[in-house]
């Protein structure tokens, strides 16, 4: 579990947003430096936090999930978007219970791998509770999950961080129901969906 922990956060990305800081610091973007050092704060203090804990609220994963990637959003080369949909059968985000930063390893898998520098890309993320789990899907409009291993862009890191994913999920169920599976529209690759899901946890 702390193995998963200390891999969840790309020592790359940090080098990259606080070269990104200097860099707002010596143009005296002033409003947006300061913008981007919060940001960075909240996210890292999250993780700090959230490192001692085995589960956290899937409103705080929100959280820390918007500050990643918009962080990402200032930092990267490749321009995307994100949306984030919850359909919670009436419960509350507050109440839901999850292993910490159980997502975002996938989302750098998105931008790092997937996105290119001349299109638009776009993550779909979605948390639905469904038949007493919590299903979790991430959509991209990238180029392709065999595409991606077949360019070889793929990092150790990258490899050894969806590992770790992967079984921390087999840890928390077997019924976890993983996939990842390239969309095709058209007998043309459209993106890579990855989904899974954990049973349903509430602290009431």
């Amino acid at each position: 579990e702390q193995k998963a922990l200390q891999l969840q956060m790309n020592p790359h990305f940090i080098f990259n947003v606080l070269n990104g800081i200097k860099a707002l610091g010596n143009s005296s973007k002033v409003d947006e430096l300061n913008l981007t050092i919060s940001k960075f704060s909240v996210l890292l203090r999250g993780i700090l936090n959230n490192s001692r804990k085995e589960e956290i609220t899937l409103q705080e994963e929100i959280g820390l999930l918007k500050n990643y990637i918009e962080l990402e959003q200032r930092m990267s080369s490749k321009s995307f978007s994100y949306n984030i949909n919850t359909n919670l059968n009436n419960i509350d985000a507050e109440e839901i219970l999850i292993p910490t930063m159980i997502v975002q390893p996938f989302i750098e898998n998105c931008i790092q791998h997937a996105f290119e520098k001349n299109k638009k890309g776009n993550i779909e993320i979605s948390f639905e509770v469904k038949h007493r789990f919590l299903n979790f899907t991430i959509i991209d409009n990238g180029i392709g999950i065999h595409q991606s291993k077949k360019r070889k862009i793929s990092t150790k890191y990258k490899s050894v961080a969806l590992n770790v994913s992967k079984e921390r999920l087999h840890i928390i169920t077997s019924k976890n129901s993983f996939k990842i599976d390239e969309i095709i529209k058209e007998e043309q690759i459209k993106g890579t969906k990855v989904s899974f899901r954990i049973p349903l946890k509430t602290d009431y």
